[in-house]
């Protein structure tokens, strides 16, 4: 049963003395211990949340876990893919001839490179850069039970702090 399993049905009559057991009594000691009852129901539903909210953390295949669990526990379709990734763009002095055009007029047609390069800020791809990707299937995104802003609660539960930004997609 489990570690702190008590069955108060059949505790009241053990400890009542014989001689008192009348079913009056053993009613009105049942309506006493209700409230009890309840509160160890209370504490026994979230010990078993608190549990499972233990056993997952902020890796992918646990937020994965918690997902499919929550909007798709049969085909368990819901994963996760990190975001688009660019590599950075170095520039180099002149005396290292390794150019990169920039886009600038004074550098047109200094460079054998077709596209200009654009460079960014920290702060300009901090806003647009997105740390992962839930893929959610279409059918379980058109389902009852499925919603958005649940979806998103529970992977800012789980989720590691420094991943602010990401994106829910259907496929």
């Amino acid at each position: 049963m489990g570690f702190f399993y008590i069955d108060y049905d059949s505790l009241v009559p053990q400890l009542v003395p014989v001689k008192l057991r009348q079913p009056v009594m053993l009613s009105w000691l049942k309506v006493v211990v209700s409230p009890v009852k309840w509160l160890y129901n209370l504490f026994n539903t979230y010990r078993k949340n608190n549990l499972y909210l233990l056993a997952h953390e902020g890796q992918v295949c646990f937020l994965e876990a918690v997902l499919n669990d929550a909007f798709n526990p049969v085909s368990r379709g819901i994963f996760i893919t990190d975001g688009p990734f660019k590599d950075p763009i170095f520039l180099y002095l002149v005396s290292e001839t390794k150019p990169v055009w920039l886009g600038l007029v004074s550098e047109e047609g200094s460079t054998t490179y077709s596209d200009p390069e654009v460079l960014y800020t920290d702060l300009e791809t901090y806003a647009l850069g997105i740390c992962f990707i839930v893929h959610v299937p279409v059918l379980v995104a058109a389902g009852s039970g499925y919603d958005v802003v649940r979806l998103k609660a529970l992977v800012d539960l789980y989720r590691l702090p420094g991943r602010n930004n990401y994106s829910v997609v259907t496929y």
